[in-house]
């Protein structure tokens, strides 16, 4: 970890409890975590299948509330909230990357990253912002291509890019690296590292070496229970 003065807890978890029902079964999916993500930090999370990540990460979200327990942003309760509330909670302060990488296909590059712009409105040259994503990126000369014309590691740029569209403190990633070649790995890596840089608080579960290497603190995550080298 970054040693030097105090920073800012971008968004921690509290004691954070979460079950799901599955037929007659109830499932313990978070089982009291609590976890503190500095603004500049990167945190990746690793584990087996079924550990609870995504659950955890949807929780931190705020897509899901937990049970019990509660989610802060810069020391503000924000799980507690409406879901209203929480879903423009998410498009101010929140970038999510998925695994699954889910673009218009009728939009260009372009387009993809222009639309939370839009949305938002809360930049009035959204068309230069877009571009100036795909730019950092490295994606601005294929800025007029569809998702189908992309390759996985392209798509996932494109991804990222919409996601800092409205300039989110807080980055929450699942699995952003899966099923990508080896130089796309390297790259959205060394990505992920400048954004935590520059004073994001980033949360990424992965199992690629590319990302663990460059992360603050890899915590593992088994049985719905986190542990974390504090």
């Amino acid at each position: 970890m970054t040693h030097g003065p105090p920073r800012l807890r971008c968004i921690d978890a509290v004691s954070v409890v979460k079950s799901y029902t599955i037929g007659h079964k109830k499932i313990k999916a978070l089982k009291g975590i609590n976890l503190s993500v500095e603004c500049g930090e990167l945190v990746a999370i690793v584990g087996p299948s079924g550990a609870g990540k995504s659950t955890l990460l949807n929780v931190l979200s705020t897509i899901d509330r937990p049970d019990k327990g509660r989610v802060e942003h810069l020391g503000t309760i924000v799980s507690d909230k409406g879901e209203d509330w929480r879903a423009k909670w998410r498009r101010e302060h929140v970038g999510l990357v998925l695994q699954f990488i889910f673009l218009v296909p009728t939009l260009t590059a372009f387009e993809n990253v222009l639309l939370p712009l839009e949305l938002s409105k809360k930049y009035r040259d959204r068309a230069k912002r877009a571009m100036r994503l795909l730019e950092r990126v490295g994606l601005a000369e294929k800025a007029d291509r569809y998702p189908s014309e992309l390759s996985g590691g392209e798509q996932q740029r494109v991804a990222i890019a919409r996601a800092l569209a409205n300039d989110p403190e807080i980055i929450i990633a699942d699995e952003p690296l899966s099923n990508l070649d080896l130089n796309s790995r390297r790259y959205l890596s060394k990505l992920f590292r400048e954004l935590a840089d520059e004073g994001r608080g980033i949360v990424v579960s992965t199992h690629e070496e590319e990302l663990l290497k460059v992360a603050d603190v890899v915590c593992r995550m088994e049985g719905g229970e986190l542990s974390c080298p504090r």
